[in-house]
């Protein structure tokens, strides 16, 4: 019935995606140190990681399943991995950043985090990352075999991986410039420093999530228009490369403080 239903294109029941998943369900697809950890973090519930990512995965199914046809169900399957991977790229992009400054303002809206205190952010953002893996993994699998997602559209899913990568180095960098002057108490390099985020970068920054935008809307409905994107990229990097001078200035002048 699964053949013909991804043959025919027709959407499938929420009871047939979690029969897809029934295995990784049943052993999460993680690395056996990873798992064995998974296993013991248990919150204050008594509920494990690894049992609120299985809670967490059949909503995200029913989710799919609720789409009326079988291309919006991809569409969703598709969406639903950008945005996991996306916690992904945080991770990655934080995991060495020793002020919780920095980064904090990534996740300060996102609703489980507001729920703890700073200090158990990093953990937090650890546990969001095991999650993130093993939902996009899961997804991605009943994707290729069930909703025809073939070699491009995954390089395009890792295009939109490491133009977000892009975009939050960027952001993390002066942020963490800002931190040293701060440390240094240098007020008046701080101060420009300041103003160049609000003024110069975050404009850039907002351009990129237009861009970023724009390639997760056509990789869940469509195919990336490399041209235009790549265009698109190749001006924002050009304003990058500006302010990447004005950064290396700020940079010198904050170590004579150091």
């Amino acid at each position: 019935m699964s053949f013909m239903k991804r043959l025919l294109k027709r959407p499938f029941t929420s009871d047939a995606l979690h029969a897809m998943a029934e295995q990784h369900l049943t052993k999460p697809p993680l690395p056996d140190a990873m798992y064995e950890a998974a296993a013991t973090m248990v919150g204050k519930k008594g509920v494990s990681l690894l049992d609120h990512w299985r809670s967490t995965f059949s909503i995200q199914l029913d989710e799919i399943a609720s789409q009326k046809t079988w291309q919006a169900q991809r569409a969703m399957l598709l969406r639903i991995v950008l945005v996991e991977e996306g916690w992904s790229d945080v991770f990655a992009c934080t995991n060495d950043i020793p002020s919780l400054e920095v980064w904090a303002h990534l996740v300060s809206e996102n609703e489980t985090f507001k729920q703890f205190p700073k200090e158990t952010w990093k953990g937090l953002l650890l546990q969001r990352y095991i999650l993130a893996i093993l939902s996009a993994t899961c997804l991605m699998e009943i994707g290729i075999k069930n909703f025809k997602i073939d070699g491009v559209k995954q390089l395009e899913t890792r295009l939109h991986s490491e133009y977000y990568r892009e975009i939050l180095n960027l952001d993390l960098k002066i942020g963490i410039v800002i931190r040293e002057m701060i440390d240094g108490c240098n007020s008046e390099d701080t101060m420009n420093v300041a103003r160049l985020k609000d003024d110069v970068i975050n404009p850039i920054i907002a351009d990129q999530y237009k861009v970023l935008a724009l390639v997760a809307e056509q990789i869940a409905n469509s195919k990336v228009d490399i041209e235009t994107v790549k265009g698109k990229m190749s001006t924002l990097d050009a304003k990058k490369r500006e302010i990447g001078k004005a950064l290396a200035a700020a940079q010198s002048s904050a170590a004579q403080y150091g």
